[in-house]
């Protein structure tokens, strides 16, 4: 805009034919406007801001005659700023100016807008979700854990009958036990040709084990004995011909599982100086049925483990926390070799310790699994490998696939280089 056509812009508009003979704010902001996008020799020509307010004679905002050209000029910015705020905003989001684009354009480009900004809620609320329902598995966890401490406190103290076995004088201090505990499967019930099971059979036949394991390690002078749960504790909910047969359910198996666990190790300190108990997951205590979507972690049998060190908090039982994983667990003998002990329902039996030695980059002299119901012992290139019984014997699923094995446990006791194995019948408890 030239000077000449700012003038003319401010003649165009008769302010002579009216009864004040004043200006409106629009048509002050008008000019004001059309002065501030002049370069600055031309508004030297017109004589500045100081100018304007002689000729437009502003008001300010408490009604008073402006007299300064920059109180003028700052309350044009003011305005612009305000009246402009939308368009500004449209530019940022649509790149074009709001004068610019079509009444159908501006609808596109707000639906548009509309979907972008509901998926990026979306998102927002998944996550969220996802946080707040880790935040609620915790708090359940936290919990149920406050729960079954406060309900161990007011359960009596644990107080089995020490047995005695044997000379209990002390031996060479290298001698070391391994008691595998697997399937006991609590909740099952089983009554066919072959075999009689339920949680009261469970109980005897436990504490047969626990018996014969103490007479066993003493006789051998045992110095350190370690308890492997190699688990499937519970019957749990994974199968249905199995839930028909239960004769508790999940809550309560975890329970009586953990109760008959907590018993047997109070009268394992018995059995050796040391004793250290370790536990690793399985398939029946997983959470969610579906295999597919089970997530390790996720397992019934951590309760288990967190019930008995609480329940046995004072003994000289030692929980060591030292697994590789979850259901995966290392640690080095007395005669400095390595066992990996883990349940087994991931493991084949003809390729498990190339795998694990793969996984851990070490020779493995020992693994132990159960999970197959049925005791054995492999050897591939000097490593042992042991499969436990069960505690439960055969049940009628197994029977279906003419699988018979005998209700049975192993103990392995190591003695430098010397290894002896007990498979530790349970049938006639």
């Amino acid at each position: 805009m030239t000077v000449k056509e700012f003038w003319d812009l401010v003649d165009a508009i008769d302010v002579d034919s009216r009864e004040d003979g004043k200006y409106t704010e629009d048509e002050m902001y008008m000019i004001g406007n059309a002065f501030i996008e002049m370069d600055n020799s031309q508004k030297r020509e017109v004589g500045g801001w100081d100018k304007l307010v002689e000729v437009l004679h502003p008001l300010d905002r408490d009604g008073e005659v402006m007299v300064k050209g920059d109180t003028f000029r700052q309350w044009i910015k003011n305005r612009r700023y305000q009246k402009d705020e939308m368009i500004h905003n449209d530019n940022m989001l649509s790149g074009q100016n709001i004068h610019d684009i079509s009444f159908s354009e501006f609808q596109e480009k707000t639906e548009e807008l509309k979907r972008n900004l509901y998926k990026q809620q979306v998102k927002t609320r998944d996550v969220m979700n996802s946080y707040r329902r880790t935040l609620r598995d915790e708090a359940r966890i936290e919990e149920i854990k406050s729960m079954i401490e406060g309900a161990i406190s007011k359960l009596p103290e644990l107080n089995i009958e020490p047995f005695s076995y044997g000379d209990e004088s002390e031996g060479d201090g290298e001698t070391e036990a391994v008691m595998l505990i697997s399937d006991m499967h609590i909740g099952m019930q089983i009554d066919n040709f072959a075999n009689k099971y339920n949680n009261e059979i469970a109980k005897k036949r436990l504490d047969k084990y626990v018996r014969d394991t103490i007479k066993i390690c003493k006789d051998n002078h045992v110095q350190r004995l370690n308890v492997m749960n190699l688990n499937d504790l519970i019957d749990g909910m994974i199968h249905v011909t199995g839930r028909i047969e239960q004769e508790s359910d999940v809550v309560d198996q975890v329970i009586i599982a953990a109760e008959y666990i907590a018993q047997a190790l109070e009268a394992l300190q018995e059995a050796a100086p040391e004793v250290i108990y370790r536990g690793v997951t399985d398939n029946h205590s997983r959470v969610n049925v579906d295999y597919k979507e089970h997530i390790e972690k996720e397992s019934f049998c951590k309760f288990i483990d967190f019930y008995l060190e609480a329940r046995l908090k004072g003994s000289k039982v030692v929980f060591a926390h030292d697994n590789l994983d979850v259901d995966i667990s290392m640690f080095e003998l007395l005669n400095g070799k390595t066992m990996i002990c883990a349940h087994g329902h991931r493991d084949n039996l003809n390729t498990i310790l190339q795998g694990y030695i793969g996984a851990t980059r070490k020779f493995i002299d020992y693994i132990c699994v159960g999970h197959y119901h049925e005791s054995k012992m492999k050897t591939f290139q000097g490593a042992k490998v042991f499969v436990n019984g069960s505690i439960c014997g055969s049940s009628t699923y197994s029977i279906s696939k003419r699988l018979f094995g005998d209700p049975e446990q192993t103990l392995l006791i190591f003695s430098g280089n010397n290894l002896a194995q007990y498979v530790i019948g349970l049938g006639d408890a």
